[in-house]
């Protein structure tokens, strides 16, 4: 009798836990570790904003989260991120990449559970009403990755007449392609509780395993060439050697990080957790 009595608050417990949730929103900066631009761990502004129309957007992340309290000091995270990124050589500290001038923009969507743990017990109705926390967890996320169509024609007047003598024409267009790849978000942070509302300042860290978040290191797959027939293949050899290492700028044995540095604000409700011994 004793056990099926302790069976059943346990069972009244955590369906009374169950209940405690909270739901918001994220809202701050968003910076990449990469080759161009400032290489700073936590950067949410990697470029002044006064001068951020030379890159032509401003850097920024937000998003909206779901938290499940598990306990007093535990809790399980869904977030649902979505940050643009910016990066000018112009902004960084090394003279070789202010004299090389690089800059890109680049857009990052993220889906990801974390496992949060307060050190103290904010998540109690009567506990603490702050904490510091550690998080990790897994992700997903996509990105814009730049490709290229290079067109080499004979070089032509305005009547469309080849010159003479011949000569190679070279085009090159852009555009992009979503990539889709996993990381392991994790980081620090502090939680204040007012009434139902918990307001966090907090900074993660996602290591990735691509060089190209900057567009700083092109793969050879990532070209198309097409040559007009009749063009000599040493030449255009030459040619597409040059251009694809002209867009690998890159340190190859570092892979690029990012990161969202900023505020969250989330509304609990349900009713208050018990927690039983």
């Amino acid at each position: 009798m004793k056990n099926i009595f302790l069976l059943t608050l346990g069972l009244i417990c955590s369906l009374s836990f169950a209940q405690r949730h909270e739901i918001g929103v994220f809202v701050g900066g968003t910076n990449v570790i990469g080759d161009i631009g400032k290489a700073n761990f936590i950067n949410p502004a990697p470029v002044p904003y006064f001068t951020a129309e030379r890159v032509g957007r401003v850097a920024y992340g937000l998003g909206g989260i779901y938290r499940f309290n598990v306990n007093p000091y535990m809790g399980l995270r869904f977030n649902a991120l979505f940050g643009r990124v910016i990066g000018a050589d112009y902004a960084a500290p090394e003279q070789y990449k202010r004299r090389r001038d690089y800059t890109y923009k680049n857009k990052i969507w993220e889906a990801s559970i974390v496992f949060e743990y307060n050190f103290l017990n904010i998540n109690d109705y009567y506990g603490s009403k702050h904490s510091p926390f550690i998080f990790a967890g897994v992700a997903a996320f996509m990105y814009d990755n730049l490709l290229y169509d290079v067109n080499h024609t004979f070089a032509r007047d305005e009547n469309g007449v080849i010159i003479d003598p011949p000569s190679i024409h070279t085009e090159i267009e852009t555009r992009t392609e979503k990539q889709t790849k996993f990381t392991v978000p994790f980081g620090v942070g502090y939680k204040y509780k007012y009434r139902n509302f918990v307001i966090g300042a907090e900074v993660g860290f996602r290591y990735t395993k691509t060089d190209n978040l900057d567009f700083s290191f092109s793969d050879e797959k990532d070209f198309t060439f097409n040559v007009e027939p009749g063009l000599d293949p040493d030449q255009i050899e030459i040619l597409n050697n040059n251009i694809i290492k002209s867009r690998q700028v890159g340190n190859t044995s570092n892979y690029d990080w990012y990161v969202f540095t900023g505020l969250t604000l989330t509304y609990t409700f349900g009713r208050p957790p018990c927690y039983c011994n």
